[in-house]
């Protein structure tokens, strides 16, 4: 008996000191990483560059104020990880971004995916990728809704990828609204309500395009023109003279670079056309006024998204960003910094960098960014738009400045005839 409670006791002891070398060895196996890494696709050289660097600021901002607290917490390693954050050239094509976003999954082994943060056409080829790579994948301001339209035919391919941004729908709606508003309150008269179209040949210029063309068809609206043309394209005289025949009531053009939202104001000037003019996105660009002069004067464009002269956490992000780049901000830089605030949130959340624990803390995510509040459509893992969540109001260039005219509600100035307009 005793020779058998000695053997038990030592069989007891074995399976003990194996529990704890088992213990320590999967212990090891889920060693805190050094960093966190999160890969970034968008445009750092090309016709789009300044929007790339702009989100970049926004970003760094965001990576060094986390840092500064010693970096993210993640509960399942009991410490805070630093959060290293690295960028890709995509150059605004596709194919380079597909590329380049595969060697920050599998040569830098990063966590998180951004791509795009800029580009619809590069995010809808790297969204591609969720399926192949198991790490959540999202974009920045990418708002093309053919984007979250894939998301909701195919949830499970994509349960991986969010579109971080609101959809081109929000666009649409402003330009039909503003519209809307302007000939209720007598301030624009449409004489045969006709529309025309000069867009960027990509699924941001022609989702926008769309969207409002179906909103405003329904209002009774005709399209007249619907003209394409390649990013950073600056010749716009045939299409200006092709305007000029079929002498649209309005005239909404889309544009991502700045030398086509430039070229195509001067040339829109010198045509002497009558078309109210609203712009979607180039107007973003602060060079812009300095560079169009005269011929952006009294142009209506969306989406300004701040008013930090009425948003109180807007004014606090200036004040932080004036200190750190020394310039006033802009939307990419808000944009930039509430992604990456995003994807600080989701890992804190989830507590692990365990992607299916990620994805749902993203699914969760509800926070006060720059630009708004980020709250998902989780049918179309797309970001809400409106008064509640992110709005997209429309804004008048006048003596050289930028101001809200509509809602109401949010504006800081009045709208101004366009003085060719007749």
């Amino acid at each position: 008996m005793k020779r058998k409670s000695l053997f038990e006791a030592l069989v007891a002891t074995s399976i003990l000191l194996m529990l704890i070398v088992t213990a320590g060895t999967a212990s090891a196996s889920k060693q805190a990483p050094d960093f966190i890494k999160v890969g970034v696709v968008l445009p750092l050289s090309g016709p789009a560059a300044w929007a790339g660097v702009s989100i970049k600021e926004g970003c760094d901002l965001a990576m060094e104020e986390i840092n500064a607290k010693g970096g993210i917490y993640i509960k399942e390693f009991g410490k805070r990880i630093p959060l290293k954050v690295l960028y890709e050239d995509n150059q605004s094509k596709p194919a380079l971004g597909v590329a380049v976003a595969e060697k920050l999954i599998t040569r830098d082994k990063v966590h998180y995916l951004v791509g795009s943060a800029f580009h619809s056409s590069v995010t809808m080829a790297v969204m591609e990728l969720a399926p192949k790579y198991n790490i959540p994948i999202q974009s920045f301001m990418p708002v093309s809704e053919a984007i979250s339209d894939k998301i909701k035919k195919n949830p499970k391919r994509y349960w991986n990828f969010w579109k971080g941004d609101f959809g081109s729908s929000a666009y649409g709606k402003t330009i039909y609204h503003t519209y809307k508003w302007l000939a209720r309150e007598g301030l624009f008269e449409p004489k045969r309500k006709t529309i025309a179209f000069v867009v960027e040949d990509t699924d941001f210029g022609r989702s926008n395009a769309d969207v409002s063309l179906e909103m405003m068809e329904k209002d009774g609206w005709k399209k007249v023109a619907y003209e394409v043309v390649p990013v950073g394209h600056n010749d716009f005289y045939p299409q200006l003279t092709k305007l000029k025949v079929s002498r649209p009531d309005v005239v909404v053009s889309c544009f991502t670079a700045l030398n086509s939202g430039v070229s195509f104001l001067k040339q829109f000037k010198e045509s002497g056309l009558h078309s109210s003019h609203m712009a979607i996105f180039y107007p973003l660009y602060p060079q812009l006024v300095a560079q169009a002069k005269d011929a952006a004067e009294y142009l209506l464009w969306t989406p300004l998204l701040l008013n930090p002269s009425k948003l109180k956490h807007q004014a606090v992000f200036l004040e932080k960003f004036k200190k750190r780049y020394n310039k006033p901000m802009n939307n990419q830089n808000g944009a930039g910094y509430d992604g990456m605030l995003g994807i600080i949130t989701a890992f804190e959340v989830a507590g692990s960098l365990d992607t299916k624990k990620v994805v749902a803390a993203i699914a969760k995510t509800d926070y006060q960014g720059v630009l708004g509040r980020y709250k998902y459509n989780l049918e179309r893992h797309e970001i809400m738009d409106g008064v509640d969540y992110i709005p997209i109001p429309a804004a008048q260039i006048v003596n050289g400045k930028n101001a809200i005219i509509w809602p109401t509600n949010m504006a800081g100035a009045t709208y101004k005839k366009q003085p060719w307009l007749r």
